[in-house]
């Protein structure tokens, strides 16, 4: 391909691109001295030793992603083995859910964050041979490092923030920098994976070599430099589920956080697998540089929320950030115009990246310490049903219905947090007027 012809074929998505990869970095260095954090050394030495194992392993599981489904085709499997084969990882990652996060309470998150090191090392082994048994204990695999991966690491990252007595406002910031890192790595991750397939001759299974090494070295810095802690360490890991069940239906921001989580990112997987053939109808398109651009914006959108934490209470603004993911679904429904849909998809993965950041501090608020990992992991339940469901009928729905799913699950989100702002609220007052009352009685 001639230079003209690959300018060409990027058009507007090479444009939006470069455009929000300007702005991301206008947001990053230009940052006023007033939206700056002051924190401490030790809170900075903190935030590195975590933020360095964190973005590698999340490097790890990145670097899969882009070549997994070539891989199976690559060994001849049809596309009802491939989606068995997703299906049975998601469906694992929700039945380990339930009780994965209550091992980790008990028995350490540090441990936690090792195992799923050492699990996801087995995955990747398992991508050697060409058969299907083998891969597909690799995927059930999988889908318990998964089931690790969105809980322990920032369980232990809370328990640490608070243990070692740092400022609660702080933790925020730590939020931001785990978005802004994770776009980051996942774009060096997909051109690093190209590259190992281009290194191995062609072969889709260099990825999987690349994750193992970086996996393996997440897990020694953190049995270099991490130290232990827990929940309820004595509770057993039935009592812990237990616990974590009934704070979730008995305290109403509780649940309203795992609800609004289940949703947004039901919706948000809905959408990744949605994009390509929307975008596709438009003409052929650089998937590589449309990923990347959404990956970018992800990053803008935690910069965007470094922003805001200072100025507006998290609650308050991350109902607008519901909204406006409502109204850019509505876009597919309406149009098919590429510069439309590009900018709209765009908008979305901001919010996305405002989301992450924010529903992490919000759950650092109000979900309790001694069940976190626990109720965490439960939170990720329906997700994970929905995930299995979509994967199961998207061949069946048009994706009209698809796309009108999401702004229904996006319309309700804005809805629980209106409600989960006005908890918040009444509990401020009535606990307000506790303490005035008992001024008044002494």
């Amino acid at each position: 391909m001639s230079f003209q012809e690959y300018m060409s074929e990027l058009g507007i998505y090479g444009m939006y691109c470069g455009g929000f990869g300007v702005l991301f970095l206008l947001l990053t260095f230009c940052k006023p001295a007033e939206a700056a954090v002051q924190t401490s050394k030790a809170f900075k030495k903190f935030q590195y030793t975590f933020l360095t194992v964190y973005l590698l392993m999340f490097a790890g599981d990145w670097l899969q992603g882009p070549t997994v489904y070539a891989l199976y085709s690559y060994y001849g499997f049809t596309r009802k083995q491939n989606g068995i084969l997703f299906i049975a990882g998601f469906g694992c990652s929700m039945v380990v859910g339930t009780f994965a996060g209550s091992l980790a309470d008990k028995y350490g998150r540090r441990l936690n964050c090792i195992m799923y090191g050492l699990i996801y090392c087995i995955c990747c082994v398992t991508k050697h041979f060409n058969n299907y048994n083998i891969l597909m204990f690799g995927r059930l695999m999988g889908g318990v490092a998964t089931s690790i991966l969105w809980s322990a690491f920032e369980s232990w990252m809370i328990s640490e923030h608070h243990t070692r007595g740092f400022d609660q406002t702080w933790i925020s910031s730590t939020f931001s920098l785990m978005t802004i890192g994770n776009g980051i790595i996942a774009i060096l991750s997909g051109l690093m994976a190209q590259g190992a397939v281009w290194s191995y001759g062609g072969h889709p299974v260099a990825p999987f070599d690349l994750s193992f090494c970086l996996l393996t070295l997440g897990t020694i810095v953190i049995l270099a430099t991490w130290t232990e802690n827990y929940g309820d360490a004595n509770a057993d890991v039935s009592k812990g589920l237990k616990d974590a069940v009934k704070a979730i239906t008995s305290d109403r921001k509780v649940f309203l956080l795992g609800a609004i989580q289940s949703l947004f990112e039901g919706a948000m997987y809905t959408f990744v697998f949605m994009w390509t053939p929307v975008l596709e109808q438009t003409g052929t398109i650089p998937h590589g540089v449309i990923f990347s651009t959404f990956m970018i914006c992800c990053s803008v959108g935690g910069s965007i929320f470094s922003y805001l934490v200072t100025r507006v209470k998290v609650e308050k603004f991350m109902r607008y950030v519901f909204f406006t993911s409502a109204c850019t679904m509505v876009v597919p429904l309406v149009s098919t115009n590429a510069v439309l849909l590009m900018g709209a998809f765009s908008i979305y993965e901001m919010c996305v990246g405002v989301f992450w950041p924010g529903m992490g501090t919000m759950r650092s608020k109000y979900v309790p310490e001694e069940g976190r990992a626990t109720i965490m992991n439960l939170f990720r339940v329906p997700l994970n049903f929905l995930v299995c469901l979509i994967l199961v009928y998207q061949g069946d729905l048009p994706v009209n219905y698809c796309f009108a799913f999401c702004i229904v699950f996006h319309a309700i989100c804005t809805v629980l947090q209106m409600v989960l702002l006005t908890t918040i609220e009444k509990d401020g007052v009535r606990n307000s007027g506790d303490e005035e009352a008992f001024i008044e009685a002494k």
